[in-house]
């Protein structure tokens, strides 16, 4: 509450026919008690106004240097109960502006809520949000099984056809199982989906350990600045899409899950989530949207627009960072010796 201070001393500065006494305040003065005071005292007619200085507010009052004693006392008690009126004007200012920000938050979580809320199939079939496009995902599928069959046989598990083999059969797999309808057409989906991105993931270990040895211990493709450049980039792009698929199954409980009943908090949160004003209602991360994410990591050893929020994502990220930034620095390592 703020009201004079007693304890201070007051200053008395007489100008022309004016007295100007300066009353020292005491309480919580800011910015806006001062400007409403202003308003206040022009509004009643009282000849005074607020000051604040460095350490302490100031209630300066004009008043006759020729005044009867009745008059002047009239204007300093005058000019003092606007204390109490800008007080309470102050408060009901704090009021409003607290309810307006209440408001702000609660439209800007309902925004939040109807981008992640469940959508009908009719509204998936007919817009297309968060549904997968089956081409895309084959067509990076098969971009890493022609990374497989760039690479040398020493990088393969067993003969060169089997991993290509086995990823190629489960895609069709999955494809099948997607196309048609049965009752654990959902379970089933799962099961191969997990299964082809434990065979992605594993293989895109070995290789990236079998290239990491090569350039350690002096592989026959490390003799060669071309040989070494195709089959570096070769495993960083294979550890990309194996990386962009791992994200995609794990993220918020899978494809289905964020289609039908996303979590009220993403595992990785996209910019469209953050800021549902930047991307149409009800919007969805795809496939495309995690193979980004994949490529991002490997090239910035970081996340960038995509913030991991489960510590599954936060140690999935930091693991393909370490592995990029390992490929990279070692295969330009070995082709500037290679140069030399």
């Amino acid at each position: 509450m703020t009201d004079i201070d007693p304890h201070s001393d007051i200053e008395l500065l007489t100008s022309d026919e004016q007295l100007v006494a300066r009353v020292p305040l005491r309480g919580h003065v800011t910015d806006a008690w001062l400007r409403t005071y202003q308003q206040l005292a022009r509004a009643d007619r009282v000849p005074a106004h607020a000051e604040s200085g460095l350490d302490r507010a100031w209630l300066v009052v004009n008043v006759p240097a020729g005044g009867s004693h009745q008059d002047v006392t009239a204007t300093m008690d005058s000019a003092r109960s606007l204390i109490a009126d800008v007080d309470q004007a102050v408060r009901h200012q704090n009021a409003r502006s607290n309810a307006s920000e209440s408001v702000r938050d609660w439209w800007a979580d309902r925004q939040v809520r109807a981008m992640r809320k469940p959508i009908s199939k009719a509204e998936v079939v007919r817009t297309g949000i968060g549904a997968e496009k089956r081409w895309i995902l084959a067509a990076a599928v098969a971009a890493a099984i022609a990374v497989l069959l760039v690479l040398p046989p020493r990088f393969s598990v067993g003969p060169d056809w089997l991993v290509p083999a086995i990823e190629g059969l489960l895609l069709v797999a999955m494809l099948i199982a997607d196309s048609t309808h049965f009752r654990q057409r959902l379970t089933v989906l799962r099961v191969l989906s997990y299964a082809f991105i434990l065979v992605l993931v594993s293989n895109a270990a070995f290789v990236t350990i079998r290239l990491v040895i090569d350039l350690l211990q002096g592989g026959p493709e490390t003799k060669s600045a071309a040989d070494l450049i195709t089959v570096g980039s070769s495993v960083w792009i294979y550890t990309v899409i194996a990386f962009a698929f791992l994200y995609w199954l794990l993220d918020s409980g899978g494809p289905e899950s964020r289609i039908w009943s996303p979590p009220e908090f993403p595992d990785l949160a996209f910019p469209e989530q953050l800021n549902p004003g930047v991307a149409p209602p009800g919007w969805r991360p795809q496939f495309v949207d995690y193979l980004y994410l994949g490529f991002t990591d490997a090239t910035a050893f970081s996340p960038t627009d995509v913030m991991p929020l489960a510590r599954w994502g936060k140690v999935t990220m930091a693991i393909q960072a370490v592995a990029s930034f390992t490929i990279g620095g070692l295969v330009i390592a070995r082709a500037v010796n290679i140069f030399r």
